[in-house]
């Protein structure tokens, strides 16, 4: 059986989507009526617009999901030690896997930088890098499967995905109530959608932090019992 793989709609950039084509008075076709008569003419290009975000468009929720990332660590791990600019980072770095249509099969760079910027998160989030809390080798090899599991659920643009782009890409979106990518709560969806895709690798780095803060718990009173 083949596996999946992205379709993108031809003449239409990577980068972009398509979505209702209409004139200023939200007309498909000159002198047909519409049922909102005002919109953002999207005629000359023919209904082919840039994408928006997703991770950003609720920076928010997707900085929120790193709270159970860094909770019951101790010595001050707290996920709201993460500064404004590296929250806005983040979701920049996260928004790039589908805004440049990032290629599952040749991933390997922005995957990398993925790594790096975890690193830095850990680091400002706990005091101590990934490679100072012991996560490199295997264990680095098993985030890195995490983060390529991420890249795959964006590469692929299935049907629920591809919608709620185009429809936070169309500047008509709340008068497109006809098109089947019409959402009558994009955030609830937004928050939704960022929820899911970021689950695996999520879960992934939080069970490496845990697991190793458990073993330090544990040893801690043989160390202490050694100076004695």
């Amino acid at each position: 059986m083949p596996s999946p793989f992205p379709r993108y709609e031809e003449n239409v950039p990577k980068d972009h989507c398509r979505v209702r084509c209409c004139n200023d008075e939200g007309e498909d076709l000159y002198g047909q009526k519409a049922a909102f008569p005002y919109a953002h003419n999207t005629i000359k290009s023919q209904g082919v617009v840039k994408r928006k975000p997703i991770f950003s468009y609720d920076r928010d929720h997707t900085y929120s999901l790193l709270e159970p990332v860094f909770k019951d660590l101790g010595n001050g791990a707290d996920h709201e030690r993460l500064s404004e600019r590296t929250q806005r980072m983040l979701c920049k770095l996260l928004d790039r896997c589908d805004l440049e249509a990032v290629d599952y099969h040749n991933c390997q760079g922005y995957v990398d930088e993925l790594l790096a910027f975890c690193s830095e998160i850990t680091r400002e989030c706990t005091g101590r890098s990934l490679g100072q809390w012991g996560i490199f080798g295997e264990a680095e090899l098993e985030l890195r499967k995490a983060w390529m599991h991420f890249v795959r659920l964006i590469w692929i643009r299935d049907f629920e995905w591809e919608n709620m782009v185009r429809c936070l890409s169309d500047p008509n979106a709340q008068w497109s109530v006809s098109e089947d990518y019409f959402l009558e709560d994009p955030a609830q969806t937004v928050r939704y959608a960022i929820s899911e895709k970021l689950m695996v690798p999520l879960q992934v780095w939080a069970f490496m932090l845990k697991t190793v803060a458990e073993h330090e718990a544990q040893n801690a009173p043989a160390r202490k019992r050694s100076y004695v």
